[in-house]
């Protein structure tokens, strides 16, 4: 009786559309600009017009997947040809298409979106974020190579050092069969110490059917628009012993170009967000392992802007596709930003940065292993994200939740590179140096490409999991969370999670922990601190089982004490759903309440991984105040919970105690 209740609930509040389709942001976007100026929009569909036909995979993400459980499911299914007929039919220009997400960009104006909006099976419309910053990096005067020893990393040898690679690569790791993408600028591969960098794909997302990303001078005007990714690949793949040798230089590379690096005399990224979003599943697609970004997503050219709010893990659209992917089986490595304080008073972190099942990276000075402070340098690298400080909306206690910590791991802030530019004879060899969390996240991701090489059978968290435990500040990040009401008043209060960015880049926290002073200011700057590679290759990963279904775990607490707050339902998906609810039933079968958890990826939130592991994944589960659809306290009894997911249903009881 009550599934088949549920069943018709949920049709009814899923048939149920808003006043308006368009989101406030592009609403007033399209009423400032214009007649006739195009917008870039997201055009989201309500189903996928009844795909039953899977795309072509390469056999390695299949293997991939398993690696984690997961199976190719509903996100996974193509966007309705169909549909995006009928968007091109309109008049607009389809720039790309998502299958994670059930949607479109698009190129429209104020008509068209209207037309876009009049579409049945259209159900909302947002901007895209098109994304506009000064470049994170000043190059330093260029070095002359030398002729040193084949075993010499040349200008590369402090950043390798400082988590310990070498040791790792003298041990006959170096990235061989790990795939690992890189989506960035653009990539040259003219330089000595590129050419042996084993390229196996790559595509210029920029122009439709381009498979070039290197320098085009068709396209590009200058070399300038390839240097950063030029940068990254070389901080990985180079390897000219004396000169420059980079981190996993045996990788199997696929490298995607998504982003317009403009002139010398206007050296800003452009980025757009579709794009990026396209790369991944592109990735996905061909098996990679690892995804390298050293880009972010957070102040636009127009009202797309990401708020600080927005940085809570579920709202950037880049985030929901990083948090997909890494449900997938592909460890994302993503750069936390570089911003000076006086530019942003809250936080540096960019979306996709905060995804919750992602790695991101903060940055250290290698000789001093200290947090690269603005005083320093030329840019602070620090969270926290927006959740990072939650206190439950019931006003109880707020040690009832683990926090989430961003960056996660911190690495070199400055690293030697391969410049993109001949020298004056001609000839490509320049290294060059630079500052900033793009070329540490480079870093870091040839170390986790070398822990794949040497335990295959692991996934993303696997990975995450043994970088954390070798941290350099993992003693901080324990003292940090014995004492979760430490930082309450100073970063603030619920509703209103915006933090004193300040104080966390210049300021100190001291917390006496075990007898030992720890800066708890540390964990949001430097996470678990600087990872320790051979430390990370002997750590061993405790067994878990996942659950072979959608399941609700056991409520907390329960018996639910009305005078001390309501009741966390915490739950576990297989697959990722697009309408996830739990309802609240009395025992006679009354609906009580629906709490509407809406789209939710695959994973825990949180539940039996997070407490076999005593860690969080920054996944929240779902919270019942203890009152009905009316806000009235619902009296002392026994009540069903009962998660339905579209894809299936789990029961649990509560006990509510007044």
């Amino acid at each position: 009786m009550i599934a088949l209740a549920v069943f018709g609930l949920l049709t009814a509040a899923f048939s149920q559309a808003g006043p308006s389709k368009v989101s406030p942001d592009l609403g007033r976007m399209l009423a400032e600009s214009e007649p006739g100026v195009k917008h870039l929009c997201w055009v989201f569909f309500g189903d996928k017009d009844g795909q039953t036909a899977y795309p072509a995979y390469d056999p390695k993400a299949l293997d991939r997947r398993a690696k984690v459980g997961a199976e190719l499911s509903y996100g996974d299914l193509p966007v309705s040809r169909r549909y995006v007929d009928r968007l091109v039919a309109s008049g607009v220009k389809v720039r790309a298409v998502s299958r994670w997400l059930n949607a479109a960009s698009v190129e429209a104006d104020a008509s068209q979106v209207a037309a876009l909006e009049a579409m049945p099976f259209v159900i909302r419309l947002e901007p895209v974020a098109v994304y506009r910053r000064p470049s994170d990096h000043q190059t330093l005067a260029g070095l002359e190579a030398k002729a040193l020893p084949p075993t010499d990393y040349g200008y590369a040898d402090e950043q390798i050092k400082l988590m310990r690679i070498h040791e790792l690569h003298q041990r006959g790791y170096n990235g061989s069969g790990v795939r690992l993408c890189l989506i960035d600028t653009g990539f040259d591969r003219e330089h000595e110490a590129l050419r042996r960098a084993r390229i196996i794909a790559e595509r210029d997302f920029q122009r439709p059917g381009d498979f070039v990303t290197s320098y085009q001078e068709e396209q590009d005007s200058t070399r300038i628009q390839t240097w950063h990714g030029t940068a990254m690949l070389s901080i990985i793949g180079a390897y000219k012993p004396g000169v420059l040798v980079g981190s996993a230089y045996n990788c199997d590379f696929i490298l995607a170009k998504t982003e317009h690096y403009h002139s010398d005399n206007e050296p800003d990224f452009y980025q757009e967000e579709d794009w990026w979003v396209a790369a991944l599943e592109w990735a996905d697609s061909l098996g990679t392992d690892i995804v390298s970004s050293s880009l972010g997503y957070r102040q636009w050219r127009d009202h797309a802007s990401y708020t600080y709010p927005d940085m809570d893990g579920r709202t950037a659209k880049c985030t929901m596709a990083a948090d997909s992917a890494a449900r997938r089986g592909m460890l994302i490595v993503n750069a936390i930003g570089n911003v000076n304080t006086n530019n942003r008073p809250d936080t540096c972190l960019l979306a996709p940065a905060d995804a919750k099942g992602i790695l991101t990276v903060g940055g250290v000075w290698a000789s001093s292993r200290q947090w690269a402070n603005p005083r320093q340098g030329s840019g602070a690298c620090a969270g926290p994200t927006a959740d990072s400080i939650r206190i439950p909306k019931s006003g109880t206690g707020d040690s009832v939740w683990v926090r989430r910590i961003k960056p996660e791991i911190a690495s070199s802030w400055q690293n030697a590179f391969a410049y993109n530019q001949p020298d004056s004879l001609g000839n490509f060899n320049l290294i060059k140096s630079s500052v900033g969390t793009s070329g540490a996240t480079a870093l870091t991701a040839g170390l986790c490409a070398l822990l794949i090489q040497a335990h295959p059978s692991w996934g993303p968290d696997q990975v995450i999991e043994a970088l954390k435990h070798s941290g350099s500040n993992r003693a901080g990040v324990q003292a940090y969370f014995s004492a979760p009401e430490s930082l309450a008043t100073t970063l603030g209060t619920w509703p209103f999670y915006n933090p004193s960015f300040s104080g966390i880049a210049t300021g100190s926290k001291n917390y006496t922990y075990q007898g030992i002073a720890y800066d708890l200011y540390d964990v949001y700057r430097l996470g678990w601190g600087v990872p320790d590679g051979v430390a990370a290759l002997n750590y061993s990963p405790p067994e878990v089982v996942l659950p072979d279904r959608d399941q609700l775990f056991d409520p907390y607490p329960n018996p639910a004490k009305a005078g001390e707050g309501g009741v966390y339902l915490p739950y576990y998906l297989i697959r990722d759903s697009y309408r996830v609810a739990v309802y609240i039933y009395s025992l006679d079968g009354r609906l009580i309440r629906l709490l509407d958890l809406g789209q939710q990826m695959a994973g825990d939130y949180p539940g039996l991984i997070d407490r076999i592991r005593n860690r969080s994944s920054g996944r929240q589960p779902a919270y019942w105040d203890l009152k009905d659809d009316r806000g009235r306290p619902v009296p002392s009894g026994l009540y069903l919970a009962l998660l339905s997911t579209g894809w299936g249903q789990s029961l649990k009881k509560v006990m509510v105690v007044r």
